[in-house]
């Protein structure tokens, strides 16, 4: 019983998640705060990189673990031009 109850609640919480992929400089800033205030508003839980902030750990590893515990995803990909057509970005996430 417990662990079918576990299992439920683990579920509801990752269909309740949308990982959110997008830039997060001031010029994007009146972008996001739209999109993540309409997933707030749809009942869901916007995760993004930048909502945990420690220096000690792997910037990699906490968006491996955010797409994980998440349902759904958001990637917006609208600053992938170049100047120059042998130069390719990162799909605008930052593993700095």
């Amino acid at each position: 019983m417990t662990q079918k109850l576990t299992s439920g609640v683990i579920e509801t919480y990752i269909d309740n998640n949308i990982f959110v992929n997008c830039p997060f400089d001031d010029e994007y800033k009146p972008l996001l705060r739209p999109l993540l205030f309409t997933i707030v508003y749809l009942g869901k839980n916007p995760r993004i990189a930048s909502e945990r902030s420690d220096s000690g750990e792997n910037r990699i590893d906490k968006i491996c673990e955010l797409i994980s515990e998440s349902r759904y995803s958001i990637h917006d990909l609208s600053r992938l031009k170049s100047e120059h057509a042998d130069e390719f970005y990162r799909l605008n996430l930052s593993l700095v």
